[in-house]
């Protein structure tokens, strides 16, 4: 890790104008270890007092006058365990050196000793070295404040997140990732990293990040046989983590000013994700409202939203299908969000595959109108479909995608017809088909018995038939109805009942008879099972 553009290191110390005079001991090999901050040394006790890695201790021969050889090698020892940078003393007129033994162990230790000019005072030695950390970090800010102003500008003139990538890359040379959790985008300057390009890609397809990991990482990754450093900063859009910028230490490590500079360029890409989602509400709040008279069962607004249609380059007289969209929630993620989320990638879908369409969200399912080709059918729905699906599913992975598609009609007149039998194909596929995606017109006699007009004779149907039956099931804690279901999965088979129940050939043989004997219905008789299992069809609807 490199963090030498913001640290000050110990060739810098000394080569400022106060220690011209003064003399180091221990040769050149440590003079880039780290300068932290300057302490003064008044006697050996100061160790126990030590806890920050990288001081420059300040002291005296007179320390050490009365100090055995012995006592002498420990105390050294004991500033090498405690990650000291150096040792600047006042040599004489206190002591006349220190031997080769203690020098020679300092030097393969890393510790610097330094034979301090006695004029030098250590009060200018505070002040020179604090001020060129200091300046050394208003450096850095400055070069960062620059560095915001610069993308900032680009934000300002309308410019993209791959236009504040190429901003921030004038300035930062690590590889630089833009993960987008919201719009599920990633950005990065391939062109100018191709050939590694890949393997980070990998990398950060591999170990996932979502809104919990809202802390800034500094870690190490696998990169071609060894490893390389790796930066993620988070991206906060409305008090939470949308995404994530994630550089790679590819030639050096990631400095001080590369952490602050990605740092203040995360507030400004939280701008970006911010205007990208502002524009698809206010276009989504524009389609709804054209939608929303289209499917109306006045005919006045009907008619209006038929004159607009060509704004949404809709023919009035074109086949048209509705598809809908809802998420079975695995994860703790807003719904409003999930929805933009689902339809912006819909939208990104929609766009390959060369129909005029319309995508919206409305209450908690997206919505999409799509406008067939002359000649085209269901069969092209069914590809159209599954692909939305699968593309969704593999984007989504927290999520369980159902898809609900309505008939085709003719006329763009007649879409509020395909929204209702898309709508009752999706409450099929969550409710009680438990399918990922459900076409209307494969719903058979499901196609009748999801029909909302006719439900109070269903559950009137239901009753008659198998309200003694729930009603047993209840009370006793059986399992009748189960079985009933089964006897119809099986097509009678009682052998293969047997099998799929886990339970005796001769139980099964009385839970039927039972079974007929509650409901006063034979199972031998044609019209009896045909109402039977119309009854368990509808029970399965209203989920009893």
């Amino acid at each position: 890790m490199s963090n030498q553009e913001s640290n000050v290191v110990l060739s810098e110390v000394m080569a400022l104008d106060l220690f011209k005079t003064s003399t180091l001991l221990t040769g050149a090999e440590n003079l880039e270890k780290v300068v932290s901050s300057v302490n003064v040394m008044l006697d050996s006790e100061v160790i126990e007092w030590i806890e920050e890695d990288g001081q420059i201790l300040l002291t005296t021969g007179q320390v050490f006058a009365k100090l055995t050889e012995a006592e002498l090698m420990n105390f050294f020892e004991s500033l090498v365990s405690k990650n000291v940078t150096g040792v600047f003393v006042k040599v004489k007129p206190y002591i006349e050196g220190f031997g080769p033994e203690i020098v020679d162990y300092c030097k393969a230790q890393g510790l610097s000793i330094v034979d301090l000019d006695y004029e030098v005072s250590f009060t200018d030695i505070f002040s020179v070295v604090y001020n060129l950390m200091f300046q050394k970090q208003t450096a850095i800010l400055k070069r960062v404040e620059t560095l915001h102003k610069d993308t900032m500008g680009v934000v300002m003139e309308g410019g993209s997140i791959d236009d504040v990538l190429r901003s921030i890359g004038k300035t930062i040379s690590a590889p630089i990732f833009i993960r987008d959790y919201y719009f599920e985008d990633t950005y990065f300057l391939k062109a100018e990293f191709e050939e590694i390009y890949a393997l980070l890609y990998e990398n950060i397809e591999t170990v996932q990040f979502d809104g919990k990991q809202s802390k800034l990482i500094r870690d190490q990754v696998a990169y071609r046989g060894g490893e390389i450093e790796r930066l993620v900063i988070p991206i906060f859009v409305k008090n939470q983590v949308y995404g994530h910028i994630v550089a790679y230490g590819k030639d050096q490590g990631i400095s001080n000013y590369d952490k602050l500079g990605l740092e203040a360029a995360s507030n400004i890409i939280a701008i970006e994700f911010l205007k990208k989602i502002s524009v698809q509400e206010v276009e989504n709040k524009y389609r709804l409202e054209f939608f929303d008279d289209l499917i109306s069962l006045d005919e006045n607004r009907r008619g209006k939203a038929v004159e607009r249609a060509s704004n949404f380059r809709f023919s009035e007289n074109a086949s048209y299908v509705v598809l809908s969209i809802r998420m079975a929630q695995k994860g703790d993620v807003d719904m409003e969000e999930r929805l933009l989320k689902a339809s912006y990638l819909t939208d990104l879908v929609c766009k390959d595959l060369g129909h005029s369409y319309l995508i919206l969200n409305k209450s908690n399912t997206v919505h999409i109108l799509v406008m067939l080709k002359e000649g085209e059918g269901l069969s092209v729905v069914k590809r159209y479909t599954k692909y939305i699906h699968e593309i969704l599913k593999s984007r989504l992975k927290r999520q369980k995608v159902r898809i609900g598609s309505g008939r085709i009609y003719k006329g763009i007149h007649m879409v509020h017809k395909s929204l209702l039998d898309a709508s009752r194909a999706l409450e099929a596929a969550m409710d009680y088909l438990n399918q990922d995606i459900v076409f209307f017109e494969e719903m058979g006699v499901y196609k009748v018995l999801s029909n909302t007009a006719i439900k109070t004779e269903l559950e009137i149907f239901l009753k008659d038939i198998l309200e003694p039956l729930m009603a047993y099931d209840a009370r006793k804690d059986t399992e009748l109805i189960k079985t009933l279901m089964v006897y119809f999965e099986c097509n009678g088979n009682l052998k293969r009942m047997s099998e799929v129940l886990f339970t005796h050939y001769n139980t099964i043989l009385y839970r039927l008879s039972r079974i007929q004997e509650i409901i006063g219905l034979s199972l031998d008789d044609e019209e009896n099972r045909y109402a039977i299992h119309t009854a368990l069809k509808v029970h399965k609807i209203f989920n009893m």
